[in-house]
């Protein structure tokens, strides 16, 4: 009837003041055993990381406890990665000045080389320090030390014909593209480049793709990153 008027469901409700908040306790971690992955793709070689159907520990924490073992676990990792970083700087000096053979420094790890720990202030535990991947041999490294007796060979073989053929894409077209003989037109998509001539070889003014161009942007990927981590930072001094 007439007589009643719907309400919008867009009004704000007279409760839309009051901030709904959720509050934890405590933290459960679940420890899972390493073991080779088979299912993601890395830049290099073979051996990748993955873990177990089912864990092997449960830890429960407080917030407060929480956050004290993450910290320590940073440090630790900070830590580990500038031993590392120094490491590989001395082994490029021993090979530059001869000391000792690409293939011998090749065979050495930091526990052979006598590094003092790298100090870790709390400044820098608080700085946004970005995620680096392993190398294959650290992966290989890993996997052994968690007790995989052995890994399969195959992995890398398959990933490196994998890595290959992702390689075979984006249109043959160089400097120019036609619509009519575009690969990438005449499959409706647009021209990629992620890189000088790669996938795509077609400049920015010599693109005739009617689906048009992208093309990749490492400066504005790295500032969205740097963005977001201050954006976080925030939030985390706010709370």
């Amino acid at each position: 009837p007439s007589c009643f008027a719907a309400r919008s469901i867009l009004r704000r409700s007279q409760f839309s003041g009051k901030r709904s908040k959720v509050c934890f306790d405590q933290v459960l971690e679940f420890s899972f055993p390493l073991c080779q992955g088979f299912t993601s793709v890395p830049s290099h070689g073979g051996a990748t990381l993955g873990m177990r159907q089912r864990h092997s520990a449960l830890q429960r924490y407080t917030l407060a406890e929480h956050a004290l073992q993450q910290r320590h676990r940073r440090r630790e990792r900070l830590r580990e990665r500038r031993r590392q970083e120094r490491f590989q700087t001395l082994k490029h000096k021993l090979i530059a000045s001869g000391a000792v053979e690409q293939r011998e420094a090749e065979g050495l790890t930091a526990d052979q080389v006598l590094l003092d720990d790298a100090d870790v202030s709390d400044a820098d535990l608080e700085s946004g320090v970005s995620l680096l991947p392993y190398s294959s041999k650290q992966r290989q490294a890993l996997l052994l030390a968690a007790g995989v007796k052995r890994i399969d060979r195959e992995e890398k073989r398959q990933l490196q014909a994998l890595r290959l053929s992702r390689e075979a894409c984006g249109c043959d077209c160089r400097g120019f593209c036609e619509p009519e003989t575009c690969a990438c037109s005449l499959a409706g998509i647009k021209c990629q480049v992620d890189r000088f001539n790669f996938p795509c070889g077609c400049t920015k003014d010599g693109c005739g793709n009617a689906q048009g161009r992208s093309e990749f942007n490492s400066r504005r990927v790295r500032t969205h990153y740097i963005h977001t981590l201050m954006k976080l930072e925030l939030e985390r001094q706010l709370q």
